[in-house]
């Protein structure tokens, strides 16, 4: 019989055992003990980091696609744990070999489950959709490990996954690539098209919009000249309608003109007929007159100057029988001034 001292890592989970039962358990314990009785589980606090890579991964159009990343996990049912996988305290070199041998039976366990999970999906993927979803593939297989009940069997728990990456084989990346550039040349060509359109459509509307715009332009000018003929009507019948009227008001001027000539003829006429009709009274009246008697009655009615012209005009009409007459400046004078 011994008595011992052991002194654990805060790291190391440790299970004291006493004739099968666990007397003490917890984190970095320490602790006397009899080495005679009392056996040790020992189980790592840390997280497990396990890569893989799976070849020959079918898709669903039937091409092998590899796939390679990393998963962490960790042990969080201690007992669990233990009762799955040897973790026995036996020394310290004894132990290292039986930690080596725990990790790879519960990497093997792990990454089996894993190999189902990527299977199963990359199994409903065509080859170009499953090397563009290393993403989505994490994510599946996160929620495909954490429902897995084998994992909890192991009393593991997920702490990571990472895909590195999901590839095809040589020839079908090259064929993918062909594939690729003929895509990506024949939207090179559909981006020239567009443009190409594009620009044929933006100069179609500019012309629709000259076009547009030229209509407009002749259609005002068409309503200006319409306007204008209108406005030209318009002053016609206007100066048609004054002329009209001057026309008449001229008409009816010359109809009073002529009715005023009319009666201007008939009173002249009415005083001619007058003058007439005295003059043949008046000749009447003095047919039995003596003409002496006449040539005294107009002579008394005459001024001197009368007098003396009818004098002088009847001097004239005997000049044949006057022999010499001499009138002097101051006697003509002194008759003139009479």
């Amino acid at each position: 019989m011994g008595i011992a001292y052991k002194k654990f890592e805060p790291t190391e989970y440790v299970m004291k055992v006493r004739r099968g039962k666990i007397v003490q358990k917890g984190l970095g314990l320490s602790f006397f003990y009899n080495t005679m009785t009392t056996s040790m589980i020992v189980i790592p606090a840390t997280a497990f980091d396990t890569n893989f890579a799976f070849d020959e991964l079918m898709t669903a159009d039937f091409q092998s696609v590899s796939v390679q990343g990393d998963i962490s996990y960790l042990i969080t049912d201690y007992e669990r744990a233990s009762r799955m996988v040897d973790f026995s305290w036996k020394g310290k070199k004894e132990y290292a070999a039986a930690l080596t041998e725990a990790r790879q039976k519960m990497a093997k366990r792990v990454l089996n489950l894993v190999k189902v999970c990527i299977t199963k999906f990359i199994s409903g993927k065509t080859v170009q959709e499953a090397i563009v979803s290393a993403d989505e593939l994490a994510g599946a297989l996160r929620e495909g490990m954490k429902e897995d009940e084998g994992l909890r069997d192991f009393g593991l728990d997920l702490v990571s996954v990472s895909i590195l990456g999901v590839l095809a084989r040589s020839d079908t990346r090259k064929a993918l690539e062909a594939a690729a550039r003929e895509e990506i040349l024949k939207q090179q060509d559909n981006a020239i098209y567009k443009r190409r359109n594009a620009a044929i459509e933006q100069e179609r509307i500019v012309k629709e919009n000259e076009l547009n715009t030229e209509i407009r332009v002749a259609e005002k000018q068409k309503e200006k000249r319409e306007k204008e003929m209108e406005m030209k009507r318009l002053v016609q019948e206007k100066q048609a309608e004054l002329d009209a009227r001057k026309i008449a008001s001229e008409i009816r001027l010359e109809e009073e003109n002529c009715r005023l000539v009319d009666l201007q003829t008939e009173n002249e006429k009415k005083k001619s007929d007058a003058k007439a009709y005295d003059s043949e009274a008046l000749l009447k009246a003095f047919a039995g007159v003596d003409t002496e008697i006449v040539k005294a009655l107009a002579i008394s009615g005459m001024d001197s100057r009368s007098l003396i012209a009818k004098a002088f005009l009847e001097m004239g009409d005997k000049a044949g029988k006057i022999g010499t007459l001499n009138v002097s400046p101051d006697l003509l004078s002194a008759l003139t001034d009479a």
